[in-house]
């Protein structure tokens, strides 16, 4: 069995063992000192995820929840913090399914194992990606799409806003699925990405949800077709990849994480006051606009996602030939 087949198998082992463990803990444990939540750059995503919780996980908890950034090398230095720190259930990862489950395939030396250097502690949300068009792409929906790109393959190209992000990873899960020739143009960030797509630089963008939603509403991008088994609320028109005859393209995740050997306490603690957070209507408010659902599920079923996706997504990557920056 080598290194990658390991993390797999080790990963089923992992939420075996933690479903056992969780059936007999109980949110009794409390935090000493100020809590630590380790995440990515300022303003982007995960950070602004981990700050719509901080705050108010602190009443609960007893104790300030400190929001501190690790930027850069595609997820791997907020990762390696999170697995260095000290398993006494006052540090935390906010991470995506991205870290822990493609950069393991992506790059062929990092400092972590997914399964063996983390605790599962919860999904906060699930969120989809949504492909949009320019208004003069052709195509009016994703069955006309494919019939323009398998007419005149490697005419049509592809933003997302960068490499081995959520929005490339689910067009090449796409591209795989269909057979379809549409070459990538990576972008820094989803802004540059859909000044790209209104200018017609790119034809074609997949990006998430609160980036692309007011500009399809505006009428500056036309939407194709929404990742997940449900559609938006903000689009109702617009039908899930399924629906459109494409089926599991799936939904990015963001979880939280803390460093192997936290005590089951501390993680069963935690994921409690996170699911009841998820629970309240200030969140719920917060996730919809952006099409974002809620989870909350315990750490034995985290493992389990986590197990689930480092199998599909070693197969992607593989396939699609998908490599760092």
């Amino acid at each position: 069995m080598n290194r990658r087949e390991h993390l797999v198998h080790m990963a089923g082992l992992s939420a075996a063992l933690m479903a056992h463990s969780a059936r007999s803990q109980s949110p009794g444990w409390s935090p000493q000192r100020p809590v630590r939540i380790i995440t990515g750059a300022t303003g982007a995503v995960l950070d602004v995820a981990a700050r719509q919780i901080a705050d108010r996980m602190a009443t609960p908890l007893g104790q300030p929840i400190l929001v501190e950034n690790k930027p850069g090398a595609g997820g791997l230095a907020m990762m390696d913090a999170v697995a260095r720190a000290v398993p006494d259930g006052h540090t935390l990862g906010l991470v995506s399914f991205v870290e822990l489950t493609v950069n393991p395939w992506l790059f062929e030396r990092i400092s972590y194992d997914p399964v063996r250097d983390f605790a599962p502690v919860t999904v906060l949300y699930t969120g989809p990606q949504l492909l949009v068009a320019h208004p003069s792409m052709p195509a009016q929906s994703l069955a006309d799409l494919i019939r323009h790109v398998k007419a005149e393959p490697g005419r049509y190209m592809y933003g997302s806003s960068g490499v081995a992000r959520p929005p490339h990873i689910f067009m090449e899960k796409f591209k795989l699925a269909t057979g379809l020739q549409i070459p990538h143009v990576p972008y820094r960030g989803g802004p540059p990405l859909m000044q790209a797509v209104i200018g017609g630089e790119v034809p074609l963008a997949m990006e998430g949800t609160s980036v692309t939603v007011p500009l399809v509403q505006a009428g500056r991008l036309k939407a194709l077709a929404v990742t997940g088994d449900k559609r938006l609320a903000a689009l109702p028109d617009v039908p899930t990849f399924t629906e459109a005859g494409v089926p599991g393209i799936g939904l990015a995740w963001v979880a939280l994480i803390a460093p192997a050997a936290t005590p089951p306490a501390a993680v069963a603690r935690l994921q409690y006051e996170v699911a009841q957070l998820l629970k309240s209507p200030e969140i719920r408010n917060a996730y919809e606009p952006a099409g974002r659902t809620p989870v909350g599920n315990t750490p034995q079923e985290l493992g389990q996602w986590i197990s689930r996706d480092l199998a599909e997504w070693r197969t992607v990557v593989r396939d699609a030939g998908i490599k760092p920056e």
